[in-house]
């Protein structure tokens, strides 16, 4: 099948056909159509595929941004620390530090919380370190104080700039493949980085061949396709993210793309401790929608306490229902 690209107005955002699985070239079978961006206003209606061949299950956008044109989807997107676009009520800003805290401790998630927010490093030897898609830099902070010596990497400059004269730390501006490296490194992350890439692989393949020491260890976070809020939610799940997230993951696909990589150990698992954020901006109605902002209210707040709760007792007795993926790799 022949895939054309589409010229945007200056309105809209170019589009590419994309209709066989970037996996294993399989068909793909409609799988949501229709889909706006109402977390931050990007123009279009999205529509998603599936699979058909369910030994895979890769779940991609298509038609998807093309490569030229997909910044327009990041104008209003946050990118250095501040969600620009999202506001919350005061009311909601008080409940959701309250409720936030008391559902870690009610479900015994602080040890979990702890590992997830130093990306699972916490038990490795330290050594030298480069995050991917760095944003606000506020897990390089954390690495950093464990005892890594960081680096990061950003396409946006407004965020590398902020990490550099805020935090303190150096950051390479631009693609991965433009980074010289004359020290390769111990430990490579990226936390919601690979859905929003074309290539996958080639990014993977990237931080293996020119990034990371012999024996390094790469590890990413990104939305889990199989989650208990994909279950519920459905098309208004908030890890769907449309027109940013070109591919949706499971543990095993995430898998199989790391080893077209040329990763030869690895290890995947879900977890659910970052459930309340989904059910807060999952199902969200257009009136949330106020003069190009989003405006979370203190029922949002609620809906992710409660929505926090359900998936991890989902969690006890189906350990592929957590809201991420979690993979490391080893070179």
């Amino acid at each position: 099948m022949v895939e054309n690209n589409k010229i945007a107005q200056p309105d809209q955002i170019g589009v590419e056909a994309k209709s066989v699985c970037y996996l294993c070239g399989k068909h793909g079978i409609l799988f949501y159509r229709n889909l706006v961006d109402c977390l931050f206003g990007a123009p279009g209606k999205w529509t998603f595929r599936k699979c058909s061949d369910p030994e895979c299950g890769l779940i991609w956008l298509d038609p998807r941004p093309t490569l030229a044109e997909i910044g327009k989807a990041y104008r209003t997107y946050y990118t250095h620390g501040q969600a620009n676009n999202a506001q919350q009520t005061r009311p909601a800003r008080i409940a959701r530090t309250i409720l936030h805290t008391m559902s870690i401790f009610l479900l015994g998630l602080r040890a979990e919380r702890r590992r997830y927010k130093c990306m699972y490093l916490d038990q490795i030897p330290s050594g030298r370190l480069l995050e991917v898609g760095c944003g606000s830099g506020k897990r390089l902070v954390r690495l950093q104080a464990l005892g890594w010596d960081v680096t990061g990497q950003e396409i946006d400059p407004v965020a590398a700039e902020h990490v550099r004269k805020v935090k303190g730390i150096d950051v390479h501006v631009g693609p991965l493949e433009t980074m010289e490296v004359a020290e390769k490194y111990d430990a490579v992350i990226m936390s919601h980085v690979i859905e929003h890439v074309h290539d996958p692989i080639a990014l993977l393949a990237t931080c293996r061949n020119h990034m990371l020491k012999e024996n390094g260890l790469l590890v990413l976070l990104t939305p889990n396709a199989e989650s208990y809020g994909h279950h519920k939610f459905g098309a208004t799940w908030r890890g769907l993210e449309p027109p940013r997230h070109l591919h949706l993951f499971t543990c095993k696909t995430l898998i199989q793309i790391s080893q077209k990589a040329g990763f030869h150990r690895q290890h995947c698992w879900t977890t659910p401790v970052g459930a309340d954020g989904i059910g807060q901006s999952s199902s969200l109605s257009a009136e949330t929608i106020k003069q190009g902002h989003l405006l979370i209210t203190t029922c949002d707040v609620l809906r992710g306490f409660w929505f926090q709760i359900a998936a991890s007792l989902v969690f006890l007795t189906d350990k592929n229902s957590g809201e991420e993926c979690v993979l490391m790799a080893t070179k």
